[in-house]
């Protein structure tokens, strides 16, 4: 029975050719969307799972407000390195904790040089303490876990970078210097170890682990702090609840005692919704919760969305074909009722053709999987593979789960459906009278077109709002600037200045792409308020080409401003004064204080992506109150020729620091940067709206195509009667039409919620515009018209003779 059913459904798929090609390409690009989506997902979830004793790993976050966006506090994972021994004291059920660089974003790597060869840059080079591989149980291709970092001056190389360096894993023993930063004179460091790569992703990743001994103590000052990641490994299966109370009471202790000592009262600190905290956090938890920034998850909810959704729109045409085909299997199924066949059996007969072109689908979906992967890869800065995929048994589960859920919602009720025909009513010919099938297919080409409308609206709305972020006043000249990662120095600035087009050269910690804000409580007219203080020299506002709105900019002929001047932007200055310049301020900084003056005021400037506002900022040269490092040296050229000019800077460069490569960065490519998720959600956006809409128009012209069919006597009869073409055709447009209305009438509101709490995540965002709602409703309807007049048109002019004797 099972192969007589296979053969009748293979036989009519080969009979309908069109129909079949068309719903098995659209499931397959549906599922090709989804299935890159599991991958994906997969990838992001199998993250710290390459070793069964990482379920034991904890990483420590504490509460407070350095090198955060906003100046405010959050759980961060650079924590102050005391917390190791604290968590180690204090915890009886930690047997490991170490203490390890964090990564950052601005950081090009370090400068690792072997002998007889160039110096290479290498990132994700991380300083450790001895217990790193007592926490990290990673497999050890040449030395072990025990003396790999025993002594100090001591590196463990991944496999791949060992090959890149010496050609070889047996390094055990060789050495290499290490530099850090261009003014470094270098580490010889000995190679004690070599491991393998993990099969899935890692938190903790890196290329090198060194241990170079400073992370092997905490700073003896009190008042100094050394930022780091601190991971413990604990003992057993812990109550994380019981865990993190218990940290938290000893955190509070520590910090009361650190307090004291510092003479600091510690509820004057810890006041206006300041709080303490520590607490330990699961390692198989980490990445999808990870520090100030937002999680993979919630990032790719609106990708997970549009995927279902599209695969939905698969599913739609493949139920709305189906059941217009209905029409003619009916007399297929009255005459096997009548033959004995029954429910059951036309129920399984019909699932197995919705099987039969399931399993094609995927197949044609795995190839097309295959063949867009390295677009995707690409576009995601992801290495996702399908075959070679750690989670592939897994995978399979899924694509076969996938596999019997699309067979079922794309097979079940058009499957229902034929097998409920009444063959009487079959048999005399009044099958296609019911209003049941046209219904449901109504409703099912409504939620269709919902869904193809929203997208067109949402790439309306999403492409002026990309428009204006990208054509927006930055509040600084972008043009011929580039941002040398490294610290600023005197006697290299002067060589840089000396070389033709080069306009300035200067520093300053607020910069697109690598910003350091530090928060700072300021004393104006007995009224405390809370800025962000930017450290700057002398010719970083004239580098970066701010607007000035009032008074002036920092200049050398004024020797106040080595002093106690400072420049104010537009946000600081609306909280202090609306002619602020020329007025002065107080600050208080280790029990000293410190009075400030006014000198300008400059446009607002972005430094940040535009979901966040610019913070109310000042600007100083003084070294009064404090200041910071700023790992920034800004170039501006006054010459189109920057790639001569650029050369010229590396050849210096070169002289000056022959052992650490240069990195730098336009002004251009940190503004793209800055832009480019939103540019790759927009454009993920363009290609499943033009996939939705392309199903859409297909599913529509093949059910127009059967309508039309179904109709054909009726045309005939009106033609005979008199009817004119354009009449016909408006007769079979009309109830497309109709349903295409009430999809675009729908969909507005699903649209403006969806779209409003996109633009919400901006700062600085458009008001809602109208225009797309209007352009998506004409496209769509405009598209439908054309799509269904096609068949409308060949219906219309067929000869009614030849009509009526249609059967």
């Amino acid at each position: 029975m099972f192969k007589l059913n296979l053969k009748i459904a293979w036989r009519n798929l080969w009979k309908n050719k069109v129909y079949a090609a068309i719903n098995i390409g659209g499931l397959a690009l549906g599922l090709t969307a989804f299935v890159l989506m599991l991958l994906y997902i997969n990838h992001e979830e199998s993250f710290d799972s390459w070793s069964p004793d990482l379920k034991n790993v904890y990483q420590i976050r504490e509460k407070h407000d350095f090198f955060t966006p906003d100046n405010k506090e959050h759980w961060q994972d650079a924590v102050d390195s005391r917390m190791a021994a604290l968590v180690k004291e204090n915890i009886p059920q930690a047997i490991a904790v170490t203490r390890v660089d964090q990564e950052w974003d601005w950081n090009s790597g370090y400068s690792v040089k072997v002998e007889h060869a160039d110096p290479v840059m290498i990132q994700k080079v991380k300083d450790a303490d001895s217990s790193f591989f007592s926490v990290f149980d990673h497999q050890f291709i040449q030395g072990n876990t025990e003396t790999a970092l025993k002594s100090p001056k001591s590196i463990v190389l991944k496999e791949s970078i060992a090959l890149k360096l010496f050609g070889t894993t047996k390094v055990l023993g060789k050495t290499l210097k290490l530099v850090i930063w261009r003014n470094d004179p270098g580490q010889q460091l000995t190679v004690t170890g070599v491991v393998k790569e993990p099969q899935t992703p890692q938190t903790v990743g890196f290329n090198a682990i060194v241990r170079t001994g400073e992370k092997d103590k905490d700073p003896d000052n009190i008042t100094a702090k050394h930022y780091c990641q601190v991971y413990a490994k604990m003992y057993g299966d812990l109550d994380s609840v019981s865990l993190n109370k218990t940290l938290q009471q000893v955190y509070v202790k520590a910090k009361k005692a650190s307090f004291a000592k510092q003479k600091i009262n510690y509820n004057d600190y810890y006041k206006d919704g300041k709080k303490p905290g520590l607490r330990a956090l699961q390692l198989s938890e980490v990445h999808a919760n990870p520090a100030i920034q937002l999680s993979w998850k919630d990032k790719l909810k609106p990708i997970v969305g549009i995927s279902i959704f599209l695969l939905l729109v698969s599913v739609i045409n493949f139920v709305n074909l189906a059941t217009a085909q209905s029409v003619n299997r009916a007399k297929e199924v009255g005459v096997k009722k009548v033959l004995g066949s029954n429910k059951h059996q036309l129920l399984t007969q019909f699932l197995l053709e919705s099987a039969l072109q399931s399993v094609v689908a995927l197949f044609l979906c795995v190839v097309l999987v295959e063949v867009v992967l390295p677009a995707f890869n690409q576009h995601f800065n992801v290495t996702l593979s399908f075959w070679h995929n750690p989670r592939l048994l897994l995978m399979i589960f899924e694509l076969v789960m996938l596999f019997f859920i699309v067979t079922l919602l794309a097979g079940f009720y058009p499957s229902w459906v034929l097998s409920n025909y009444n063959p009487v009513s079959v048999l005399k010919g009044n099958y296609a009278n019911g209003l049941k099938g046209t219904a449901i297919r109504n409703v099912l080409v409504v939620f269709q077109f919902v869904i193809s409308v929203t997208f067109i609206i949402a790439i309306g709305v999403m492409y002026q709002q990309t428009k204006y972020v990208s054509n927006k006043d930055l509040g600084f000249d972008k043009g011929n600037l580039i941002n040398i990662r490294t610290n600023y120095e005197e006697k290299f600035a002067e060589r840089l200045r000396k070389i033709p087009g080069v306009k300035y050269i200067a520093t300053t910690t607020q910069v697109m792409g690598n910003a350091f804000n530090i928060p700072e409580e300021i004393t104006y007219k007995d009224n405390n308020i809370a800025l962000n203080t930017v450290t700057v020299s002398m010719d970083a506002l004239q580098a970066l080409g701010v607007k000035i709105m009032q008074g002036r900019i920092f200049a050398k002929e004024y020797k106040q401003d080595t002093v106690n001047a400072v420049v104010i932007n537009e946000s600081a200055a609306k909280l202090i004064d609306k002619n602020p310049v020329g007025k002065l301020y107080d600050v208080k900084s280790n029990k000293e204080k410190y009075t400030f003056q006014i000198v300008g005021v400059i446009k607002d400037y972005h430094n940040e992506g535009f979901d966040k506002a610019v913070l109310p900022t000042i600007y100083k040269v003084t070294h009064l109150g404090g200041m910071s490092t700023t790992n920034n040296v800004l170039v501006r050229f006054d010459s189109e020729n920057s790639a001569q000019i650029i050369r010229k800077i590396e050849a210096e460069w070169k002289v000056a620091y022959p052992n650490y490569p240069m990195s730098y960065v336009t002004m251009n490519d940190s503004l793209n940067k800055v832009l480019e998720e939103n540019n790759r959600f927009m454009n993920m956006i363009v290609l499943f709206s033009t996939i939705s809409v392309s199903l859409s128009l297909l599913g529509l012209f093949a059910l127009s195509t059967f309508v039309a069919k179904r109709r054909t006597k009726e045309v005939a009869v009106r033609k005979v009667l008199g009817a004119a073409n354009y009449e016909i055709i408006h007769l079979l447009n009309r109830s497309f039409l109709i349903l295409v209305i009430i999809a675009n009438v729908i969909s507005w509101p699903i649209a403006y919620i969806l779209i409003k709490k996109w633009l919400d995540a901006f700062a600085y965002r458009i008001d809602m515009p109208v225009l797309p709602f209007i352009v998506a409703t004409v496209v769509s309807i405009t598209i439908a018209i054309l799509t269904v007049s096609i068949q409308a048109k060949r219906a219309a002019t067929m000869d009614p003779v030849t009509a009526l004797k249609y059967e």
